[in-house]
């Protein structure tokens, strides 16, 4: 079996810039049975992620056509040329590519994957827009049940019609046979945007960071991955205004996803204070998947995720931030509590999450080529 992914224009499919569509890809890719029949294809990058087979594609905007359909335009050039083999192609997070693809594609089935709210996205906000893709999908994936809910609205009566929607959680592979040891240190790890909420981080810790001059405070992010030069005036606001309030703050700036892990080891307290309806958050993921004590928005897939496991806040700010935070400081059993509960309940291992994609792509290819 052969796999083309096709990704999003803006994902970098490199160590130093990728972002989160790019990691699940990566991540997926690694621990597939067909990993060496899958080829990814995406904005060229000069360092891709090392054995995975990229294949990166220049683009040129000309008359209508934006990146994206230019790298779709792209993939289909390459993929004339190569119709002796049977396969699957698999476009991420660009319905309205689904809905080209499948009017210029023949004999190969295509499935697609939303990342984020379909209801907010091109070619997938209208029902009847929705309607479509499910009827012409080979497979439709869902990063959580809340977007698989969002993609769901409105669509009623014909809701029975369909038995090709599945979700398919972001997944991290914890390869940690030990819980680790924390530090005192609590982070916001993040893009520095308004919807991601880390100024009402910054908010809730004003007091906190010279009342507990032991604990140390730290932010990592910028507001585009990997690209430090694309600096907003929120983003300028956020770093002076945190970085002007101790010695026990540190702004790392963007970092690779293996220089979050690492810090992640260690971490005692995650904060993600999201103020939009997070899908599947990879951050919290990643918090919970090392055993750290995570408090978060209790919103959309946030919610989802860390029910149970994680200090959740419905309807976040700053003042009942502040009282979350400080409660784990203050109690380390209480701390203690939240660390092992990520650590015990953990289990989205990428692993066991791409064992249900292979076994769809296999129902799909036999059904497609062999029945």
């Amino acid at each position: 079996m052969n796999i083309d992914i096709i990704m999003p224009y803006k994902e970098i499919f490199s160590e130093k810039n990728a972002s989160a569509v790019s990691l699940t890809i990566k991540n997926s890719c690694e621990f597939s049975e067909f990993k060496s029949s899958i080829k990814v294809f995406g904005q060229f990058t000069e360092v891709p992620f090392a054995d995975i087979n990229f294949i990166g594609l220049k683009t040129k905007k000309f008359l209508h056509f934006g990146n994206n359909r230019s790298i779709l335009m792209n993939y289909l050039n390459f993929h004339k040329k190569d119709t002796s083999l049977r396969k699957i192609i698999e476009i991420h997070n660009r319905p309205y590519l689904f809905n080209l693809a499948i009017s210029t594609v023949r004999n190969t089935p295509i499935s697609l994957h939303f990342h984020n709210d379909p209801t907010e996205m091109r070619g997938s906000k209208t029902t009847s827009e929705r309607i479509r893709i499910a009827k012409n999908a080979h497979a439709v994936y869902f990063v959580s049940q809340f977007i698989k809910d969002r993609f769901l609205d409105g669509i009623g009566k014909d809701l029975n019609k369909f038995n090709n929607l599945y979700v398919l959680q972001n997944a991290i592979e914890r390869k940690l046979h030990k819980q680790p040891k924390k530090n005192k240190e609590i982070a916001f790890v993040g893009r520095l945007v308004q919807e991601k909420g880390v100024h009402v981080f910054i908010q809730s810790i004003r007091s906190l960071v010279k009342k507990y001059p032991e604990w140390k405070f730290r932010i990592i992010g910028t507001s585009k991955a990997g690209n430090e030069k694309l600096i907003t005036s929120y983003e300028k606001k956020i770093i002076k205004d945190f970085t002007a309030f101790g010695h026990n703050t540190e702004y790392s700036g963007f970092l690779s996803n293996n220089e979050v892990k690492e810090i992640m080891k260690t971490l005692s307290i995650l904060v993600v204070p999201s103020l939009w309806r997070e899908p599947f958050g990879l951050v919290a993921l990643e918090g919970f998947c090392y055993g750290v004590a995570v408090i978060a928005s209790k919103v959309g897939g946030l919610n989802e995720m860390l029910d149970g496991t994680g200090l959740l806040i419905k309807d976040i700010d700053e003042i009942k931030l502040e009282k979350s935070i400080t409660s784990l400081i203050q109690n380390k059993k209480l701390l203690k509590d939240y660390q092992n509960k990520s650590w015990i309940n953990y289990k989205f291992n990428q692993s066991q999450i791409v064992k249900k994609q292979d076994r769809i792509r296999n129902e799909i290819f036999n059904s497609f080529y062999l029945s």
